[in-house]
């Protein structure tokens, strides 16, 4: 039975001049990517490195997908380490990871492309490291397995529904960070179809939108947020090319949806969940096929189905997974047979999967699950004063409160965190409210931040 990487060089290797990757300038055919992976794949295997993992720099351009490519080709993994990383993040990173390569960065040993690759597939077990929030401050290495990633791949590899093919095009709308990129590279390579590569633009989601305009996309996958920042632009455009769009990485609310299916009348959209623990997504609602009612409000839209290999329950109303497209553990702890998410969710009347929230203080943010008390945790180890970071729901807003100055602790979630940390505001106020059981008065504390005009900001 092929592997993964097997039926990728052997559809690449079948269509050699069919485009692999385009936009922002460049085209790529499937024979210029195939020889370039083999090049880094002969230049790991010049290092000895095998069943290991190896960093990958983002700021590889294109190449950074033969990059990754190349780690399957010779039965390694890959941990994507993004250039605007703070320098503490990469060094925890590379710490856990003992890591000793990386492609595309010297921060470690480093490997370069090389000539004279002999074809010689090796059947790693790693896929790919991605890290998320720790509560510790501390991010926490989330191994992801080829058994892990094939049984993903499989679902839309043998999708009643969808079927995806070599005339489509899929938007890269990720960082390579985010474990949904994955997905956005993966299945036009499996399918012989392209990948396009957005031009970088001030204002991100317009040059999304230009892509898909410009190289006639048809799938691809956003998180919800793209739609709350563009509500008044799209009802003024149409993306009729659009055979297939995906929507996970936070709720997906109803009449943000109406609004998007207005502008891809001949798309199938698909509402999808799935913590980066089970690989990418693992369940999916076909939103086309939804009564209008759940359109009509400012509620989640249901989470859908699970994927087959995916096993899914709900215990004291946690959504707990185990199966074949979950992982086997923290990278450095114990193995698991069962992940409890921390998302809470319920079947309502029609039998469909709601997400009513987070168990603990964990959120969807920018795409990104972050832990508010490692923000807090992070910034007051550097700061004299005190810190609170209060995500307010209806409002989608992430706030950092602080007796501190303002300008002072932007420049520190500037150098401790990502930029998909960033929060809507840095609010600098004297006291937290309380009420009368001491506890944080979050009803005082949005008065004060959305309405008092006389307050500091």
């Amino acid at each position: 039975m092929e592997s993964l990487i097997q039926k990728i060089v052997s559809k690449l290797e079948q269509s050699s001049s069919t485009i692999a990757i385009e936009g922002n300038g460049i085209s790529v055919t499937n024979a210029e990517l195939l020889q370039k992976s083999r090049d880094y794949a002969y230049g790991i295997s010049q290092k000895g490195v095998e069943d290991s993992w190896i960093g990958i720099s983002t700021n590889l351009g294109w190449e950074v997908y033969s990059a990754i490519l190349a780690c399957w080709i010779t039965g390694n993994g890959y941990v994507p380490i993004h250039s605007d990383f703070p320098k503490s993040r990469v060094r925890q990173i590379v710490s856990q990871t003992n890591l000793e390569y990386c492609i595309g960065n010297s921060f470690v040993k480093e490997i370069s492309p090389s000539k004279g690759f002999k074809e010689n597939i090796k059947k790693g077990q790693k896929a790919y490291l991605m890290f998320t929030s720790g509560t510790t401050g501390v991010p926490k290495g989330v191994p992801i397995s080829q058994g892990n990633l094939e049984a993903f791949a499989n679902h839309y590899l043998h999708h009643k529904n969808i079927k995806f093919t070599a005339q489509d095009k899929f938007l890269q709308s990720y960082e390579l960070t985010f474990d949904v990129s994955v997905f956005c590279f993966l299945m036009p390579f499996l399918v012989g179809g392209t990948l396009v590569i957005p031009q970088k633009t001030k204002v991100k989601n317009l040059g999304l939108f230009k892509a898909i305009q410009e190289y006639d996309v048809t799938v691809t996958s956003f998180v919800p947020s793209v739609i709350r920042l563009t509500k008044e632009l799209l009802p003024r455009v149409e993306f009729p090319k659009l055979r297939y769009s995906f929507f996970s990485g936070e709720p997906l609310i109803g009449d943000w949806a109406k609004v998007w299916m207005q502008s891809v009348p001949n798309a199938e959209v698909y509402n999808c969940y799935g913590p980066t623990e089970t690989v990418i997504v693992c369940t999916e609602e076909l939103l086309n096929d939804l009564d209008d009612t759940y359109f009509n409000t400012d509620y989640p839209l249901p989470l859908g189905k699970k994927f087959k290999g995916i096993n899914l329950k709900i215990i004291d109303r946690e959504i707990v997974f185990s199966g074949t497209q979950t992982f086997g553990g923290y990278l450095n702890q114990e193995s698991v047979s069962l992940y409890y998410s921390g998302d809470l969710a319920h079947y309502d009347k029609n039998g469909k999967l709601i997400f009513e929230g987070r168990k603990d203080n964990q959120i969807q943010w920018n795409g990104y699950r972050i832990e508010l008390d490692e923000i807090d945790r992070v910034l007051s180890n550097q700061s004299p004063g005190w810190i609170k970071t209060v995500f307010f729901k209806k409002e989608v807003k992430l706030i950092v409160f602080t007796n501190q100055d303002k300008e002072q602790i932007q420049t520190l979630i500037k150098n401790s965190f990502p930029d998909y940390y960033k929060p809507s505001l840095v609010f600098q106020i004297k006291d937290l409210p309380l009420n009368i059981n001491g506890k944080l008065d979050l009803a005082k504390l949005k008065t004060k931040v959305f309405f008092d005009e006389s307050s500091t900001q």
